[in-house]
């Protein structure tokens, strides 16, 4: 059997790019209401030429459009389908080494105030509607792509792992009895999704997800039991639906990013080794990547990588989205250096450890960004010659 496509890149991107100044400026003046939506349309473009350049001209192998039409990275699923709006929810818990604790934290990722001694409820996402397709933004980054560059490319979009927290009981259950009937639905809306990006060329598919990685830790097992989910046989249960949808597609490459949360100032959610879910998750979902972060202690050993079953590839998160400081050639070589204790270096490959741009406002400036990528494709050329 040959090897699938795009299952042998070393250097790539997660997906969002920092956004320029002039696009979060038009982004806050079409808020107000002072340009129309073909003006913002006009420079989110004009913004994903300037990231797919930058790929191009650091020496990324895989690229996508920046994620520049994004409001966040969750709007492939929250923004293409109809039914999901603002409701208040008990937060996530997020810490922030650069945002003052978990107060600071909360107030930087979700935009919202939370008072002196008050339980972390916001707004937040959820099913509050009826679900039904309302536009393939998915498609539309991958066609653009396609139309400004000869590099391969991915689609990137929310994982059905997270979809299953944005059903809140109390919330969506006014409209879904239970989980599972909204679950469906959601599954077979993306599969039609995904099969206009197919049909359009795709051969590269990545799923982000910050959820999985919430089954490390007591402290983030606590989100699942406030949503209602049991984290015993919550891990089975969802790699079965991510697997229904991923059997589906058996030609194209996919991909799980494991996030750790990404907000502004440096805000985290995650504390722990991959060491409680790596056996299960890497070997019973059906992907061929697995982008893990390891840009911080926080993420444990390499370790777990001893799970990764022959095939699949362990993307490294070694280079960091959230700190300014610029990764050495011999730190990036010795840290790959010391995967392969546990992982042969024909399944490894390098990637930041998440997007540049999963807070909106970004945590490191666009020098530093160019810097760190052309960083990482360097170490890549001198590791896979």
């Amino acid at each position: 059997m040959s090897p699938k496509p795009a299952n042998n890149y070393h250097c790539e991107v997660v997906g969002s790019l920092l956004r320029p100044e002039y696009l979060k400026d038009a982004t806050r003046t079409f808020d107000a209401g002072e340009i129309t939506a073909a003006q913002l349309t006009a420079v989110q473009e004009q913004a994903s030429i300037e990231g797919i350049r930058l790929q191009e001209e650091t020496g990324v192998e895989c690229i996508t459009d920046g994620e520049m039409r994004r409001r966040g990275w969750t709007a492939p699923l929250t923004e293409s389908l109809n039914g999901y709006g603002r409701a208040p929810l008990l937060s996530v818990n997020y810490h922030g080494t650069g945002a003052g604790g978990l107060r600071e934290g909360l107030q930087a990722v979700s935009g919202t105030t939370v008072p002196e001694g008050a339980a972390p409820v916001t707004m937040g996402t959820a099913v509050i509607g009826k679900l039904s397709r309302k536009t393939n933004m998915m498609l539309t980054e991958m066609q653009f792509v396609q139309q400004h560059s000869k590099l391969p490319t991915k689609i990137t979009f929310p994982s059905l792992a997270h979809a299953s927290v944005l059903w809140s009981p109390g919330v969506s259950d006014q409209v879904y009895p239970d989980r599972a009937q909204a679950m469906h639905e959601i599954l077979e809306i993306v599969a039609g999704l995904v099969q206009e990006c197919i049909d359009a060329g795709c051969t590269y598919i990545q799923m982000d997800s910050p959820r999985y990685t919430h089954l490390v830790s007591e402290a983030t097992l606590e989100n699942f039991r406030r949503v209602g989910l049991d984290p015993r046989t919550w891990l089975g249960d969802v790699i079965a639906e991510e697997n229904e949808l991923i059997d589906r597609f058996p030609n194209v490459t996919w991909a799980l990013h494991l996030c750790r949360g990404n907000g502004a100032r440096g805000a985290w959610a995650v504390d722990g080794g991959y060491d409680p879910i790596a056996e299960q998750l890497f070997n019973d979902i059906h992907v061929d990547r697995l982008f893990l972060e390891y840009d911080s202690p926080r993420a444990g050993t390499f370790a777990p990588l001893r799970f990764v079953p022959k095939g699949k590839v362990a993307v490294l998160g070694l280079v960091s989205t959230k700190d300014r400081e610029l990764e050495s050639e011999d730190l990036l070589k010795r840290r790959l250096d010391e995967a392969t204790q546990y992982l042969p270096l024909d399944q490894i490959a390098l990637s930041p450890q998440c997007g540049f741009a999963s807070a909106f406002e970004g945590n490191v400036t666009e020098e530093m960004q160019r810097a760190k990528l052309e960083r990482m494709s360097s170490v890549v050329r001198q590791v896979w010659k």
